[in-house]
């Protein structure tokens, strides 16, 4: 007897101590269990899965603060700090607040509040109310992002300020590989319609992705290769339709099917049409029209000022993208395919000629053409098809603990149609390939070591073909490594490039660019921490800042979407960008607040200067370099609270703020002017809604050439109603866009004084997921 309660006692002495030390929980989500998820402990280099019910445990870990990376699903992936006691923990990932959301373009996969750099994220729900039909667009709320637009069909993300080949724009932390960054007319090549959610990292993201990214990137993620098993078929249809003003008509149905245990697959498909906008006025700006009218003064011809309606501006666009991926029990390897047609009008600069040919364009008959494009003159068909391959695996003992590999091809083609006639034709043939390796907790320091090559095949061949044929090779190096210090994060971090651009005109231009970085998140309390990120980042020119106008032709060809002549420097140097961002943010039960300021010395900054030469009434400007100064702030604060009648409140205010001199005292073109503005977000059952004001001062620090641009006031609303069954999710809003009809023209447009946003209009659209 006295054997027994020994032994009795010995067991229950053995499992005291092991719940002493383990920790366990459940993943729920809307209080369904979730399957299959990974979660890690980096810290202590531990992993588990959960199980069919959701549970998991860490054995030999005590009670205490854990901070958890939750891989839930493909298109879910959190970062939260968890207090774990005795007792199994519950853990509603839907209750999960956007700040424990991943940043997937950071290879160390970091939440917003961890990184050191500013970041927003725009997840799928958000993504339902805020597409547009440019990405540009869809990001242009967030503080410190404007868009330069050139009307609905195309249009650049300004970031603080800093636009094309110096903000980069990836698909799934890969290049687009297309002509974007070539000219503000040219589509960024990235479908809000198929994303799942878009990363937006504010400041240089030099060392993750080389000299394209000095001024930011945004990353647009989809579900086309699945990263974890589907819980069996699913997918989505969404439909919108717009009033008069706009006319949009658009679509995307999204199937994911589990075609066996371990083979996943996905089909996509999205159509989106408009016709010719609505304005509230005038398609000129009366700054442009007071200089038109002075010019009539003096003898010259009186021109027609389009007014109510932008010619030009319709849209036409489709898409289709497949994936397959194959899981494994350390990870997953897929393939994707896209392919994207669009067409659209270039507004601005119609010509005067007369369309006199009933010509086919492209299988397009003429009555339909008319249709589409009646009185227009200049528009852009595009194509762009692009194969990746993607894949992780994990490694159970060694040094490194994962690799990450992503390859992508893409071939890109659009041509230039003038009064129907095609006029230039752009081309890209690109490769790129991107290896990480994260290695294990050595030393302090968990970390990743990489490597980027990308090679880019690039003509325009035509009447306007401006920019001499290139090829560019590219290869970078980068090592990015972290360390935990009690309440004070450390990154460190150095990278390489190595590039070099090819023409039959030029020698070869080779050079080497090296960037550093470090970064600091300070935990000053419970409720406050302080992100202090600095870099010195250096930018290699690109292929037409280098070579355009520069084939050795007597005359100069004009570069349309601007207006302008634009002339390449065979001589220009790296752009060197040495930077400073501060950050404050602060968390306290329904309180929110954020503080960004940055600063940025850009030596040898690369900008067009105007020549002082005109030819045919068309200004001709030089790529110069000059040093220049940006510096800025964003802010926001937010208070979330329950009213007596069980109405819940979320009210937000934010602002914004961007200066950029050259050191001669002048302003750089194009900067944004300053924001504020007000959002009260309401939700009540299956009911929600948001009111948004936003006030846009008027921007009167002019570059050279440049027109002031007039202040506004935006004025958007929207309402949703959820409904949740047995099987679906039926999803119905309706939002209002300037409700106040303005005259929106925004300052980093280069067409602003001849295509304003459109005027007053109504979207109304259905989700229904199943």
């Amino acid at each position: 007897m006295k054997t027994i309660l020994f032994l009795m006692g010995c067991l229950l002495a053995a499992s005291t101590l092991a719940a002493e030390h383990s920790i366990s929980g459940q993943l729920l989500l809307n209080k369904k269990p979730v399957k299959q998820a990974v979660i890690y402990i980096h810290q202590q280099n531990v992993k588990t899965i959960s199980d069919n019910q959701g549970y998991f445990e860490f054995s030999e870990l005590s009670p205490g603060d854990y901070d958890l990376d939750i891989k839930a699903d493909s298109q879910h992936h959190y970062n939260v700090t968890v207090s774990f006691n005795r007792q199994r923990h519950i853990i509603e990932l839907s209750e999960l607040v956007l700040d424990d959301l991943v940043v997937s373009a950071h290879p160390l996969d970091h939440n917003q509040l961890r990184m050191t750099m500013p970041v927003e994220i725009i997840d799928e729900d958000q993504l339902v109310m805020n597409r547009s039909l440019s990405i540009d667009q869809t990001v242009n709320q967030i503080a410190g992002i404007q868009s330069g637009s050139f009307g609905t069909g195309a249009g650049q993300v300004v970031i603080r300020g800093q636009q094309g080949p110096r903000v980069s724009v990836l698909s799934n932390g890969i290049g687009n590989q297309d002509a974007a960054s070539v000219s503000p007319d040219h589509w960024v090549s990235s479908e809000s319609l198929l994303a799942t959610q878009v990363e937006v990292i504010k400041g240089p993201a030099t060392l993750l992705y080389g000299g394209g990214a000095v001024g930011g990137l945004v990353n647009v993620v989809d579900q086309s290769i699945a990263t974890s098993a589907y819980d069996g078929f699913n997918g989505a249809f969404e439909g919108r339709l717009s009033d008069s003003a706009l006319d949009e008509r658009a679509g995307v149905l999204s199937l994911n099917a589990p075609l066996s245990d371990r083979l996943m697959a996905h089909l996509s498909y999205f159509y989106n049409e408009t016709d010719d906008y609505e304005i509230p006025g005038y398609a000129e700006s009366h700054y442009l029209r007071d200089l038109m009218h002075a010019d009539e003064e003096h003898g010259e011809e009186d021109e027609e000022h389009e007014y109510g309606q932008l010619a030009n501006s319709a849209v036409r666009s489709s898409g289709l993208q497949t994936g397959l991926s194959w899981l494994t029990d350390s990870g997953y390897w897929g393939i994707s395919f896209q392919n994207f047609d669009r067409k659209y009008g270039i507004p601005g600069h119609n010509h005067l000629e007369e369309d006199d040919g009933d010509h086919d364009d492209h299988g397009v008959a003429k009555e339909e053409h008319d249709d589409m494009h009646e009185s227009h003159r200049v528009w852009i068909d595009l194509d762009k098809q692009a194969f990746q391959l993607r894949g992780l695996h994990r490694f159970d003992g060694g040094f490194f603990t994962q690799v990450k590999s992503h390859y992508g091809y893409t071939d890109y083609q659009h041509i230039e149609f003038d009064n129907g006639d095609p006029a230039t034709t752009y081309s890209n043939e690109g490769h790129q390939w991107r290896l990480e390796l994260n290695h294990q907790h050595r030393f302090g320091f968990d970390g990743v070591w990489g490597l980027d090559w990308s090679t880019s095949d690039f003509s325009a061949l035509g009447h306007e073909a401006y920019i001499v044929p290139s090829t560019t090779d590219k290869l970078g190096l980068f090592v990015l490594e972290e360390r935990q210090f009690g309440d004070l994060h450390w990154e460190l971090g150095i990278r390489a490039d190595r590039q070099k651009i090819s023409t039959d005109l030029w020698r070869d231009n080779s050079e080497t660019a090296v960037s550093f970085s470090t970064g600091f998140n300070v935990k000053l309390s419970e409720h406050f921490s302080l992100p202090i990120h600095l870099s010195s980042a250096q930018r290699l020119p690109t292929a037409e800042e280098l070579f355009s106008n520069q084939s050795g032709n007597d005359e100069l060809i004009p570069h349309l979407a601007t207006g302008s002549f634009e002339v390449g420097n065979p001589a220009l140097q790296a752009e060197v960008s040495n930077n400073l961002d501060v950050g404050l943010k602060y968390r306290k039960d329904q309180w929110a607040a954020n503080l960004n300021a940055f600063y940025n010395q850009m030596d040898d900054f690369i900008f067009l200067a105007f020549s002082g030469q005109m030819i045919d009434d068309w200004p001709v400007y030089h790529y110069s370099q000059q040093n220049a100064t940006f510096k800025g702030f964003e802010a926001d604060i937010a208070y979330s609270f329950d009213d007596v009648y069980n109405n819940q409140w979320r009210v937000k205010l934010f602002t914004d703020a961007t200066t950029a001199k050259l050191n001669t005292g002048d302003y750089v073109p194009r900067i944004p002017a300053n924001r504020f503005g007000v959002s009260a977000d309401w939700w009540r059952g299956a009911w929600s809604a948001q009111l948004k004001t936003m006030r846009v001062n008027k921007q009167d620090h002019l570059a050279s050439g440049e027109l002031p641009t007039d202040a506004y006031t935006q004025v958007d609303f929207s309402l949703n109603r959820l409904q949740i069954t047995a099987n679906n999710e039926w999803l119905w809003f309706i939002k209002g866009s300037n409700l106040l009809n303005e005259d929106i023209r925004e300052h980093a447009s280069f067409i602003k004084d001849k295509a304003p946003r459109p005027g007053r209009s109504i979207t109304a659209g259905l989700r229904v997921s199943f």
